[in-house]
């Protein structure tokens, strides 16, 4: 008889009340905030650095993510996928589905963005798309699932939430 077994997120959360530092399986971690994280996106398109905002996302998450499967044993791409869109929301930045991967390129969609929403409460519906972070995000999810150096993809917005969209849509294409 065949066992279907549920994918698991492990989260260990720690917090030191000595630092004041928040710990998600032993990485310091900063919980998504969307009045802050509005406020350096804003500043990011005024200085022109928005890959700035991607780059370190990226760099970030594709390491997290990394450590966590290498620490796990964590092989199946099915299985990677589903832990990877799981820590996102974890990290409270919202929601993620991937609708296609493959070595050169990929789709994912946010039905939820924590920023994009709180962006839109804050200052309403910009012509822009404004998810640099998410961007980073999906081209580690995609790099780290395929066991793939960050910076392998490169992540844009071709739907946006904050334009009026009714959901988010991510598309990569490998560099």
């Amino acid at each position: 008889m065949a066992e279907f077994l549920k994918t698991k997120l492990g989260i260990d959360h720690k917090f030191n009340p000595n630092s004041k530092r928040h710990f998600l399986n032993k990485t310091q971690s900063v919980y998504h905030c969307h009045h802050y994280s509005t406020l350096y996106t804003q500043l990011a398109i005024d200085a022109g650095e928005t890959e700035l905002l991607a780059n370190a996302s990226e760099d970030s998450i594709h390491e997290v993510l990394s450590k966590y499967f290498r620490e796990n044993n964590i092989t199946d791409i099915d299985e990677r996928v589903q832990i990877s869109c799981k820590y996102y929301s974890a990290m409270g930045l919202g929601t993620l589905d991937v609708q296609f991967m493959g070595n050169d390129s990929g789709k994912v969609v946010s039905k939820s963005s924590h920023l994009e929403e709180g962006w839109i409460k804050k200052w309403k519906k910009f012509d822009q798309s404004v998810n640099y972070i998410g961007c980073g995000y999906v081209s580690a999810l995609l790099a780290a699932v395929l066991d793939k150096p960050a910076g392998t993809y490169k992540t844009f917005e071709s739907a946006s939430i904050v334009k009026g969209d009714p959901h988010t849509v991510f598309n990569s294409y490998k560099k």
